[in-house]
């Protein structure tokens, strides 16, 4: 496949089209084919033969000339992707043939190295005989069939690489960005400096003007330099340069600003390719293949510091006018009541026990599982009993309530607030806090403190024994006589200190916080981390529990 080889003619047919495309018409083997042979190095072209016009030289558009083979990439950013893997062989003639949105890779023998991977970029190659007629290598149906002339392919409308480059996978502004360009008009450049200035960032402009086809200027245009002095530009910042219309967030390829990349594009190249076709004196700019093909622009001065722009007008020495606006007045507050509702949730996250009920809820606990994970939350005469959830509706006494956030708000299980409040009224009319347990029910409101939580099993903890300690007079002779008989040993290396059981009972209390204000992943964690798998599994399921009702 290395050199240049010869079949036997065949007449050929052309592989079907679609019908809305135009079909590149076959060599027309009536006439005779003129062969123009590549001369080797050093030597001079012959000239055309008479009676014909003189054959266009690639080298006259910039380009090598001996093409030898031609790949046929479906889509642009295939064959983006077959020059990025193949950048070291030299750039390839690409053109875009008239009927379709595939590109043509012209090849020389120097890049018969990179022909294998055209295959895995989904390009089809062929090679071109003496004749200049193009053989795939794979026949579609096994017979070799010609699929067009070289010179039909080099005459068609060259590609350049920058707009490939715009065909790169998008993404998101990277972190971390110290400069960023940015180009917009100037309908938005003064409000966008005000913007870059507020948030602390070094800011430069340039006039500049945009070129269009036929060397159409479009003026009123701002080149914004944003220049981060400690760290880096935020962000959020980047993302909202790129989300107004017609501005385009860049990063710059070279100090000169003469080629522009759009922040979203990772290019698969090296931006020193992209510069080689950039011309001395210009400047391109690359964009997402969506926002248009790439663009040159022009600057118009010098650039200048950013508040020189957003200079602000002087203000009047005599103090503005104000004109008195009357407020009407407010109607009298509404009570805020706990009313019975059908769309109130029914779900039991924990019961409000009284005074009364403790002696009934210290027997019913001993007996079963749920003394192991209950806590109670003691209060002014009622006490909330909570632990992970589906066990609270075994108890067969107290108010069933229900968190309702934000927070540790609990409200009784099918009442809601009348009129209702949203989470931030609720924050102020009914005072909550981070370290208090609201309770609302029919019969009253009760507000508990958090400090005054305790594991269940404390209800009928009884109170330690007695323990005997020290050494008797025989015990301490006994161990004065070893001492001076058998040396003391070494003190070995410490082994692992293992999780500290105050530790446990430290990340035990904090779960319990989370848990009562609803935060139960942040339980479950906690959970986990101190060994109680069972209880940050219940957790993890209410919390999942809690994400399916908000969709």
């Amino acid at each position: 496949m290395s050199t240049l080889w010869r079949r036997k003619k065949f007449p050929f047919v052309f592989p079907a089209q679609p019908s809305a495309q135009p079909v590149p018409a076959p060599a027309d083997r009536s006439r005779p084919i003129t062969v123009i042979p590549v001369p080797p190095h050093g030597q001079e072209t012959p000239p055309a033969p008479p009676g014909e016009p003189p054959a266009t030289d690639p080298g006259e558009r910039g380009e090598p000339a001996g093409w030898s083979a031609v790949v046929r990439f479906p889509s642009p950013r295939a064959a983006l992707g077959h020059v990025a893997a193949t950048a070291e062989l030299g750039p390839p003639g690409l053109r875009r043939p008239p009927y379709d949105q595939s590109v043509w890779a012209l090849l020389t023998p120097g890049h018969q190295p990179g022909l294998p991977l055209a295959a895995g970029y989904g390009g089809v190659v062929c090679e071109a005989d003496a004749d200049g007629l193009l053989w795939p290598d794979r026949p579609a149906a096994g017979v070799p069939r010609a699929i067009g002339e070289l010179s039909t392919v080099a005459e068609w409308d060259p590609v350049s690489l920058a707009e490939l480059a715009a065909h790169s996978p998008v993404a998101g502004p990277p972190p971390g960005l110290k400069e960023v360009a940015v180009l917009a008009p100037g309908a938005l450049g003064r409000w966008l400096l005000r913007r870059c200035l507020a948030t602390g960032v070094a800011t430069t402009f340039t006039p500049v003007e945009r070129l269009g086809p036929g060397a159409r200027a479009d003026t009123g245009w701002l080149l914004l330099r944003l220049r981060a002095a400690d760290g880096s530009v935020p962000v959020g910042l980047v993302e909202a340069c790129g989300r107004l219309p017609g501005t385009v967030a860049c990063r710059a390829a070279d100090p000169d600003c003469r080629l522009l990349v759009d922040v979203r594009l990772r290019l698969p190249l090296d931006d020193a390719v992209l510069l080689e076709e950039v011309p001395p004196g210009g400047h391109l700019v690359v964009e997402r293949a969506v926002a248009g093909p790439p663009w040159q622009w022009r600057p118009l001065g010098e650039p200048a510091a950013g508040e020189l722009l957003d200079a602000h007008p002087v203000p009047a020495a005599a103090p503005p006018v104000r004109t008195p606006v009357p407020v009407p007045a407010l109607g009298p507050p509404l009570p805020v009541r706990l009313v019975t509702s059908a769309r109130a949730p029914h779900r039991v996250d924990a019961v409000l026990v009284a005074d009364g009920e403790l002696d009934a809820l210290r027997r019913f606990l001993r007996t079963r599982p749920l003394h192991e994970t209950a806590v109670v939350a003691f209060g002014p005469g009622r006490h909330l009993v909570t632990e992970p959830p589906g066990l609270c509706q075994a108890l067969p006494f107290g108010i069933p309530v229900h968190q309702a956030g934000p927070g540790a708000l609990y409200l009784e299980s099918g009442c809601v607030l009348n009129p209702p409040l949203p989470d931030t009224a609720r924050d102020e009319v009914l005072g909550l806090g981070p370290d208090v347990i609201t309770v609302l029910c029919r019969d009253g409101a009760w507000r508990l403190r958090l400090a005054d939580v305790r594991p269940a099993w404390q209800l009928w903890m009884p109170a330690p024994p007695a323990f005997a300690t020290g050494l008797s007079e025989s015990a301490r002779d006994l161990l004065d006589r070893l001492a001076q008989v058998m040396p003391e040993p070494e003190p070995a290396a410490p082994a692992a200190a293992r999780t500290p059981e105050a530790e446990r009972r430290r990340l035990n209390q904090v779960a319990m916080e989370h848990s009562l204000r609803g935060e139960y992943r942040k339980a479950a964690e906690l959970l986990e981390q101190a060994g109680h798998f069972q209880r940050a599994a219940q957790m993890y399921e209410r919390a999942a529990a809690e994400l399916g009702e908000g969709l």
